[in-house]
């Protein structure tokens, strides 16, 4: 017989008992389901966390940090020569020095205090600083004395005499993102710079030299940046200097330890996120500290990965019941069809294609079963999500806005695929049987 002859006759029995059938169908739409949006369940929470480590900070790059002990000679500095020595290390896209300056904006009676972060303008498209209308920051932007401000440091600009309010607070009664309390960049009242905020808290003495800056845009919400000022370090230092200069502050320490970092932090863009284990690790030999989003990364797929497989196991209990189901119809359907059986044999048809048949009508029943389950899972996987986003299952989410369950296009066709095999391994013995009666007896049985 042909494979075709085969593949209609076995359609042709699958719709035989229908009711029989159907039910079958539905343990392996159970079992699939099950399966599925368990597994998906864990796969929501991973794409969850990975996403909220995104917002901390890229997941390309490596911080390196000033090592601290040892001695004189032990001792790494975050320096030019260790940025030239960066760059040339296989996979990295760039190295980003960064300087802080903790400062404070005084605008008319209120005041933010908060870090001015130093940037290199010459690699400024890899900081990954972005405006609220999703332009990147520019080096005209931070031109002369301009600057860009953190979404929440907007916030926080309070009078001290009166203290903080919840006016300051980013999210409103309903954890949503509230919009800007005015618009730093147009505003008419000016804001200038101070490095010495004692003053404003009552530390008495004459009222601290400050300087003109110029916002010239806001950065989008979430981030690393959220609660910083972005300047270009060139300029931060000469404001710096101004300042001590101004306030006829020695630098006693000039010849320090402290000193010889002239960064307080260098960033390293990798070229692809696989590569950022490797880059640390080279780093690490330099003798330097990192750290890198990474580390977090690769202990939640780990924690993860076990939860899925718990997840997938309680799932599987239900794919074992299908399989049982289909086995035990398929038994049935060789003692109601042994007549039949023994028809073929007799007309000389192979004991391959009696396999095959029954075979292939086992893997029908567990294809159109894993099918169903995967449309009905999607379904399942949508109303959970929604559930999520109106609140009433915000509690199981990795985070606020974050979906509850994700269904990629893998675990779908895994999903079906695995149900078609399960169907081949529940109806072997079936088919087996079928192939071991006995023709002259099969003939005589009504």
């Amino acid at each position: 017989m042909k494979f075709f002859d085969i593949l209609k006759m076995a359609c042709g029995n699958f719709l035989r008992r229908k009711a029989r059938t159907m039910l079958t169908v539905a343990g392996v739409v159970i079992g699939t389901m099950a399966v599925v949006i368990m597994i998906s369940i864990g796969q929501g929470l991973e794409q969850g966390y990975t996403e909220q480590l995104k917002s901390w900070g890229s997941l390309t790059q490596v911080q390196v940090n000033r090592s601290w002990g040892g001695s004189s000679d032990e001792q790494k500095y975050l320096d030019d020569e260790l940025i030239v020595t960066l760059d040339q290390l296989d996979h990295v896209v760039a190295a980003l020095p960064t300087t802080r300056r903790y400062a404070g904006l005084v605008r008319g009676k209120t005041i933010c205090e908060n870090s001015f972060v130093g940037v290199d303008m010459t690699k400024l498209e890899y900081y990954n600083l972005t405006l609220m209308n999703g332009d990147p920051v520019t080096e005209e932007m931070l031109a002369g004395n301009g600057y860009v401000m953190g979404y929440n440091t907007v916030f926080d600009f309070y009078n001290p005499k009166k203290g903080w309010s919840e006016d300051n607070s980013v999210y409103d009664d309903e954890g949503n993102i509230k919009p800007l309390p005015f618009d730093p960049v147009t505003d008419e009242t000016k804001i200038k710079m101070v490095f010495d905020t004692s003053y404003y808290w009552g530390g008495g003495g004459n009222k601290p030299k400050s300087y003109d800056v110029t916002c010239t845009g806001v950065l989008k919400q979430g981030g690393e940046y959220n609660y910083s000022f972005i300047m270009d370090m060139r300029t931060l230092d000469n404001l710096y200097k101004k300042y001590q200069k101004d306030s006829k502050i020695k630098d006693n320490n000039r010849d320090s330890e402290e000193n010889k970092n002239k960064y307080d932090t260098v960033y390293v863009e990798v070229d692809d996120m696989n590569n950022v284990t490797a880059v640390q690790k080279q780093i690490d030999d330099l003798g330097y500290n990192t750290w890198s989003s990474t580390e977090l990364l690769e202990n939640v797929k780990e924690q993860m990965g076990m939860i899925q497989a718990v997840l997938g196991g309680i799932g599987a209990v239900s794919f074992l019941v299908a399989a049982i189901g289909i086995s035990n119809t398929m038994v049935m359907s060789t003692y109601e069809r042994t007549r039949e059986i023994g028809i073929m044999k007799v007309l000389g048809c192979k004991l391959s294609n009696i396999m095959e048949l029954f075979l292939l009508e086992a893997a029908i029943i567990g294809l159109c079963g894993g099918i169903l389950g995967i449309a009905f899972s999607y379904g399942i996987s949508a109303l959970l999500n929604n559930l999520a986003t109106s609140g009433v299952l915000a509690n199981f989410t990795a985070g606020e806005g974050m979906p509850i369950s994700v269904i990629p296009i893998w675990l779908a066709v895994c999903g079906a695929g695995f149900s078609t095999l399960i169907g081949l391994v529940s109806g072997f013995y079936p088919a087996l049987r079928a192939t071991r009666l006995s023709a002259l007896e099969a003939i005589k049985n009504e």
